[in-house]
């Protein structure tokens, strides 16, 4: 595994939004849990192929993301940069996909989102009435990254806060930053995060002993699925807040 340094983070960031750009669109198919029981996994995997086949690997890039909030569409396809979103996609549509879109620049008006009420067929995810009003901060990242690939996390400004935290070096700044935020636990408690950081600085200070962070992802409350959304779909955020916690 190559080592990344924190000073070198512009330079990656740069390199890979260059990589990035180089494409004429990327094909952000869902592959949170969601979608893969919807056989999403499937229709990446065939997407791929459908892309090298045809000899355009070179200009479009399909890569699995993760969940977009709206499991009852899938499997989900998001053309980008335009963010065209695909729903409830059959293997059998990839190649009107292709040829239509990818190729002629025509979009599949027959997978596009339509209101069960209005019949207001939306283009973008963020056209639908129950996400237009929405604005993901935790999950900011959602559809847009490979969760698996750091680069793109790194793309979007990732492990830039941790970098600006311990150039600053100072701990208690940061934990009265995170009080006055207001920032609590997304359980049922929804504990103030940052007097919970203040109590393991003291318990530190008082008993010398070695202080762990641990990222309870358990999903305890029926119907639940908080923890799991935010560590499929970007788990470099969940690793960056524990480190800048730890430290």
């Amino acid at each position: 595994m190559t080592k990344i340094k924190l000073n070198n983070l512009k330079n990656l960031s740069d390199k890979e939004k260059q990589i990035l750009s180089g494409y004429k669109g990327l094909l952000m198919v869902c592959a949170g849990t969601g979608c893969v029981s919807a056989k999403g996994l499937q229709i990446l995997d065939e997407l791929k192929e459908s892309i090298r086949s045809k000899g355009l690997d070179k200009d479009f890039l399909a890569m699995g993301t993760g969940c977009n909030g709206f499991c009852a569409a899938g499997p989900i396809i998001v053309v980008q940069p335009e963010g065209v979103f695909y729903q409830k996609v059959k293997s059998k549509d990839l190649d009107e996909i292709i040829e239509s879109h990818l190729i002629g620049g025509k979009i599949v008006e027959k997978l596009l989102y339509k209101d069960p009420v209005s019949e207001k067929v939306s283009v973008k995810m963020e056209d639908i009435s129950f996400f237009s009003k929405q604005m993901p901060i935790a999950l900011r990242n959602k559809g847009l990254i490979d969760p698996e690939n750091i680069n793109h996390y790194i793309a979007r400004e990732g492990y830039t806060a941790l970098k600006k935290v311990l150039e600053e070096k100072n701990p208690l700044e940061i934990i009265e930053t995170v009080k006055k935020s207001a920032l609590r636990g997304r359980g049922g408690g929804g504990f103030p995060a940052g007097i919970k950081w203040e109590s393991g600085l003291k318990a530190k200070e008082n008993r010398d002993e070695v202080i762990y962070i641990v990222c309870n992802a358990d999903e305890g409350d029926p119907g639940a699925y908080m923890d799991r959304s935010i560590i499929e779909t970007d788990p470099h955020t969940v690793l960056e807040g524990m480190i800048i916690g730890a430290y």
